[in-house]
C-alpha cells in the first residue's frame, strides 16, 4: 500500500512481519538486512538458502524464478514471473520460504533488491548452485542472453538439476 504526500512522492509498507510468519507457519524474526545491485542480464541466486527471506525490488524490473526444493509433492514445482517496475510485473515483492531457490535477473537496466532473512547470511549455502540454464527445467520465461553471476575468489560450482537434486539427499 502506497501513501502519497505532497508535493510529490510516497511511502510504501514492504512488508508486516505477522503476515509473513503465517504465511511460512512459523514465527518470522527478521534478523538479518541486505541490499543487491545488479546489471542487467546477470543472474543472481540458485542456491538453496538456509533461511526464509522477504525480497524487495527497490529499482528495475527482474526475471524471477522459484525452484521448490522442499521434500513433498511441490518438490520441482517451478514459478516464473516479473517482479518490480513495469507492466509485466506482478508486484515489488516476494516472501522465499526456506528450502526454495530464487534466481532472478535484472531485465531492462539495473535493479536494486533490499531482502529481509530471517537467519544471518550463510555463506556455505552458496557452495551448490542450480545452473538455472539445465534444459530439464524448461523454464519458459529465461532471458537467453544472461549469464551466471560469477563471485570474485569463489568457485561457482554450477550443477544440473539431477546433481542437485541428488546432492540434497
Amino acid at each position: 500500500m502506497k501513501y502519497l504526500s505532497k508535493p510529490d512522492g510516497w511511502v510504501m509498507e514492504t512488508a508486516d512481519f505477522t503476515e509473513l510468519s503465517y504465511f511460512l507457519g512459523y514465527k518470522y524474526e527478521p534478523r538479518s538486512s541486505y541490499a543487491i545491485y545488479s546489471v542487467e542480464g546477470v543472474g543472481r541466486g540458485g542456491h538453496m538458502e538456509s533461511r526464509s527471506k522477504f525480497v524487495t525490488v527497490l529499482s528495475g524490473l527482474l526475471y524471477y524464478c522459484l525452484v521448490d526444493m522442499r521434500p513433498g509433492p511441490d518438490m520441482g514445482k517451478i514459478c516464473e514471473f516479473y517482479l518490480g517496475e513495469g507492466a509485466e510485473a506482478i508486484g515489488k515483492s516476494v516472501l522465499v520460504p526456506e528450502g526454495v531457490i530464487d534466481y532472478y535477473i535484472p531485465m531492462n537496466g539495473p535493479a536494486l533488491t533490499h531482502s529481509v532473512g530471517d537467519k544471518p547470511y550463510n555463506r556455505f549455502d552458496n557452495l551448490k548452485t542450480l545452473d538455472m540454464f539445465d534444459p530439464n527445467l524448461k523454464l519458459t520465461r529465461l532471458p537467453k542472453e544472461a549469464r551466471h553471476h560469477e563471485p570474485i575468489n569463489v568457485e561457482l560450482n554450477l550443477l544440473s538439476y539431477k546433481e542437485f537434486t541428488a546432492a540434497l539427499k
